[in-house]
Formats: C-alpha cells, sequence, structure tokens
C-alpha cells in the first residue's frame, strides 16, 4: 500500500519533522504539544516523542528533527542529552531545531546568557552542524509543584526577586509567550519544508 505524504498545495510544503523533548514538570512538553499542533496546521506531519525512555529511535525518515528541554539548575534533562549525543553522526545529514523552556527567557536582561549556555553551548557540544533555528522560552513558576531539594534551596531566592518586582508568589505565573512559540513553529515549517 502507498504511504501519502501530507502536502499543503496552498504553500507547497512537504515536510516530515520530529519533536524530542526532555522535560521534568511538563512545561517543556507543553510547549512541544503546542508546536507539533501548530507545524501540523502548516501542512507538515510532526511526530511528537518523550524523550524519557528513547532509545534506537530511527530518525532517518525525518527531515526535521526539533529537540528541546525544560531547564532545571542550569540543566537540560538527561534523556534529551543523550539523544543529541546517541544521535550525532546522523543528525549532520538533518536540518535541527532546539529550544528550551527556562528561566533566563522570563526576564530581557538574562536572555543573552540563557541563549549562549542553553542552547549555542549545547549545540556546538553536541551538534556538527549548525541548528536551523533555536528558540529560548520562558518558564512556569509554580508554588505547588514538587521540586527536589536543590530547588527548594533556591526557590526562596526566587521568590525574593518575584516578590521585588511585584509578583503574587502564592500564585502560578507562565513566562511562556505562546505567540512567540507560535510563530517560531510556523517559520520552522515555512523555512524548512522541501
Amino acid at each position: 500500500m502507498n504511504k501519502v505524504k501530507k502536502i499543503d498545495l496552498k504553500l507547497g510544503i512537504e515536510m516530515k519533522a520530529l519533536i524530542v523533548y526532555g522535560t521534568r514538570y511538563g512545561t517543556a512538553a507543553e510547549i512541544a504539544e503546542e508546536m507539533s499542533r501548530v507545524m501540523k496546521e502548516e501542512g507538515a506531519e510532526v511526530d511528537l516523542v518523550d524523550s524519557k525512555g528513547l532509545k534506537n529511535f530511527d530518525i532517518t525518515p525525518y527531515d526535521l528533527l526539533v529537540v528541546g528541554s525544560g531547564i532545571k539548575m542550569g540543566k537540560w534533562t538527561k534523556n534529551a542529552l543523550n539523544f543529541l549525543k546517541n544521535n550525532k553522526e546522523i543528525l549532520t545529514s538533518k536540518k535541527v531545531a532546539l529550544f528550551v523552556s527556562c528561566g533566563a527567557a522570563n526576564e530581557e536582561k538574562s536572555r543573552a546568557e540563557g541563549q549562549e549556555k542553553y542552547l549555542d553551548d549545547v549545540a556546538n557540544k553536541y551538534l556538527l552542524n549548525e541548528p536551523v533555528a533555536t528558540g529560548l522560552f520562558g518558564s512556569v513558576y509554580d508554588p505547588e509543584a514538587k521540586h527536589g531539594l536543590m530547588y527548594k534551596f533556591t526557590r526562596s531566592f526566587i521568590k525574593k526577586e518575584l516578590e521585588k518586582q511585584g509578583i503574587d508568589t502564592t500564585k502560578r505565573h507562565d513566562y511562556r509567550d505562546w505567540d512567540a512559540i507560535k510563530e517560531w513553529a510556523r517559520d520552522l515549517v515555512a523555512k524548512n519544508g522541501r
């Protein structure tokens, strides 16, 4: 039986994309889900995969790989990094985009540092080619979320900073710019379709 490829005749786009994400508390997963939805609307065929427990996944059929992670205590999730490391050689023949959800994106003064540390440095270490795009997206402050001991230690510093800004630290705050995330996903399809 012939496999039908999805083609957007209006845009002339034919693309098969894989989005692999690492998440601890769901923030990066929600971003990846929205990217998948938007990219499908734009005519791409998209598979969405959690990097947790992902081994020996065949990435050869994909035209574009989007790999992302939530950042906690300055680090990508181990599984998302392992995906990049384990597929380093084959990624040289693929278009790759990277994204993160992190607190560094919440304020303009820390965005450049976040871009360098969480995207540029990771690309330099794990990719042999330059990524086609990088996305630095905000995080979620949730006082009810269950975090580890180190986060509990640093949470008092985060809480004080938020309070200085006049933010109610008893409530959940979503710093992700959903319009920017959607636009980034649309651009991935528009600029990387065949």
